[in-house]
């Protein structure tokens, strides 16, 4: 009996064996021979969500699922006219499963692609996602409709928002600041603007400068449909505020109501006790509000707050008396120039900064071509393009190059930038100063002048060659003794001449600039000692004449003073007052660095006003003489330090 047994197994493993190499022999032929892709299925599409009743402004997820093309043509969304749509990513859907059952393989492949969008509705009532035109696989089809049921937002006094314009009238071409303030009585969860008239095409909304780059703690990144706005939050009485700008800028002229804007809030209404059973979904669906150990969850309340509603009267541009090169900007502008440098030969880049100052929004601000002015185009050369100008505050800066034509031009004329006044109804002009010039004719240098060749015709009798020009002539008797002996130049004028006149013609220029140094280095230091006398007198003379000159030109004065105090006391050579180059001197003589840091605030002061920005802050005739006398008492301390 055991022996019959032990046969058995034996040949029963063997028969295993046999089939096992039988299986992976075959199996490599049965691949090849199912590689032929099986008959492809039917593309079909869908469109999903994952709720189907919401509140207005609160958002849902949309997904457009397309089974059997994993490249299929984006849809087009623009018939979802009561929903607002934010694209939310997407990708291929693919995937590949092989089985093998009893000897026998299965492939099975799927392709398919999957677009993702954000949808919030606009308003409440039964809405309905219409049917999705798709092109996938050759094909046009279309997704199923899809109702979605909305609701009324609970409306809360606790919540208030307001739309502002600094005026209900204005110009195309006007720019105003829109100011959006959301005032909060209560904790939010969450929030979103709806502003539906940024997509108004009748109006150009821009940013405002100083509130994309504002980084403060109480900034607050908003995200509307153009873009990112930072708002600020503020508080007034009870309200806690949100307040937000955008540019408005009338396209057209006529009677135009803005449209409301509405803010879609959820705030914590109280909590309830997690339901039993599913620890692991309440833990991913855990917020901010929720209890720490997941005992509480969070009970929201969706509310709206609407604003009021805005109208403007948007009136045309006169046709009448408008200039040939107005290029439509509406406000108020002064203009600034420098040259540099000022002396150049004919020919020579000057480099040429224009300064606009105008109101809050400088983005649309360009000048007209250089060219269209016929004394700047007859008298120098301009590029045909200018830069755009760069933005610095109030200021909006533009540099371009020009090169004088001839000898004759003596000035760099006004540059001249029409615009619309809206407080006047006129077309006016701001204009540069005149910039003198000294342009000195350019030397044509030739060849001749470059080897040192003397002009006009050698004067040498020419001798003939027996042998030819060709021959070359060779020998002793070729070269000619010319010796010279130094003893015998004593004895000629000539030789004593060459002796001792370089050295004496030396000593007759040395001796004269030896004594012109030292008497000019005696005259700078009793010019650095005199140095402070000088620019106290200066600032006397201002001090008399403040309330009867334009305080730009006291202020002008100043930094003259400063100027020529610093060039005489510190032996510097007469230039720009730049603080940076000064304060590395002042540093080298001790000078206390709080004494610095006041020079730069009065620095600061004067380039103000130099912009035309103390204007606008209101600087008054108290404050000039404020600064004339702070000027005087910090120069004394630097003085006694520089001793």
């Amino acid at each position: 009996m055991p022996l019959c047994l032990q046969y058995s197994k034996i040949t029963m493993t063997r028969k295993h064996i046999f089939i096992t190499i039988l299986l992976l022999a075959v199996m490599p032929a049965l691949a090849g021979l199912y590689s032929a892709v099986a008959a492809e299925k039917p593309v079909m599409v869908q469109a999903l969500v994952d709720r189907q009743e919401v509140s207005v402004g609160e958002s849902f997820a949309l997904q457009i699922k397309i089974d059997g093309d994993d490249s299929p043509a984006a849809p087009d969304l623009s018939g979802l006219q009561d929903f607002t749509v934010q694209p939310n990513g997407g990708g291929q859907n693919n995937r590949e499963s092989i089985t093998i059952i009893n000897g026998k393989m299965n492939r099975i492949s799927e392709h398919g692609y999957v677009f993702r969008y954000l949808l919030t509705p606009r308003r409440e009532g039964l809405l309905t996602i219409p049917a999705i035109e798709i092109t996938a696989g050759g094909k046009t089809l279309m997704t199923q409709p899809v109702p979605i049921r909305v609701a009324k937002p609970v409306v809360s006094d606790e919540f208030k928002l307001l739309l502002t314009l600094p005026a209900t009238e204005a110009y195309v071409g006007q720019p105003l600041v829109l100011t959006v303030k959301w005032y909060v009585n209560t904790n939010i969860a969450e929030f979103k603007f709806d502003l539906p008239f940024l997509d108004d095409q009748r109006f150009t909304f821009g940013d405002l400068g100083e509130d994309s780059s504002y980084q403060g703690p109480d900034a607050i990144p908003i995200n509307l449909p153009g873009g990112t706005v930072v708002a600020r939050k503020g508080q007034e009485g009870q309200y806690t505020t949100v307040t937000l700008r955008k540019i408005l800028i009338p396209r057209e002229p006529g009677q135009f109501t803005l449209g409301r804007g509405s803010v879609f809030s959820k705030i914590v209404t109280g909590y309830q006790q997690q339901r039993q059973g599913q620890p692991f979904n309440d833990f991913f669906n855990r917020d901010f509000f929720n209890d720490a150990f997941g005992r509480r969850q969070a009970v929201y309340r969706q509310l709206v707050t609407e604003s009021n509603d805005l109208a403007i009267k948007v009136l045309p541009l006169p046709a009448e008396n408008r200039p040939q090169d107005f290029t439509g900007l509406v406000g108020q502008f002064s203009l600034a120039a420098e040259a540099s440098p000022t002396e150049v030969n004919v020919g020579d880049p000057i480099t040429l900064t224009v300064m606009v100052t105008g109101g809050e929004y400088l983005d649309n601000v360009v000048l007209p071509p250089l060219n269209n002015q016929a004394d700047i185009r007859e008298n120098f050369k301009v590029p045909a393009e200018m830069g755009p100008g760069e933005i610095d505050g109030r200021v909006k800066v533009f540099t371009q190059t020009l090169r004088a034509k001839n000898p004759s031009v003596k000035e760099i004329p006004g540059i001249r930038l029409n615009y619309f006044n809206p407080e006047t109804g006129q077309y006016e002009s701001a204009a540069t100063k005149v910039i003198p010039l000294q342009v000195s004719a350019t030397k044509i240098v030739t060849a001749r002048d470059a080897e040192g060749i003397a002009t006009g015709l050698a004067n040498k009798e020419l001798t003939s060659a027996n042998k030819g020009i060709a021959y070359n002539y060779v020998g002793e008797d070729v070269l000619e003794n010319q010796e010279v002996e130094i003893g015998s130049w004593f004895g000629s004028p000539a030789g004593l001449a060459l002796i001792f006149l370089p050295p004496g013609a030396y000593l007759l220029v040395l001796v004269p600039l030896y004594y012109r140094r030292k008497r000019l280095q005696n005259t700078e230091i009793l010019q650095a000692r005199n140095a402070l006398q000088e620019f106290s007198k200066q600032l006397a003379t201002l001090q008399k004449e403040v309330g009867r000159n334009d305080p730009r030109g006291t202020v002008s004065g100043l930094v003259d003073a400063m100027r020529v105090y610093f060039s005489r006391r510190l032996l510097l050579p007469p230039g720009a007052l730049v603080y940076a180059e000064v304060v590395g001197h002042l540093q080298e003589k001790g000078v206390d660095p709080a004494l610095l840091a006041e020079l730069k605030r009065i620095l600061d002061f004067c380039e103000a006003y130099h912009y035309g920005a103390g204007d606008r802050n209101g600087y008054s005739q108290a404050n000039l003489q404020e600064m004339l006398v702070s000027s005087l008492a910090l120069f004394k301390k630097i003085e006694q330090c520089l001793k």
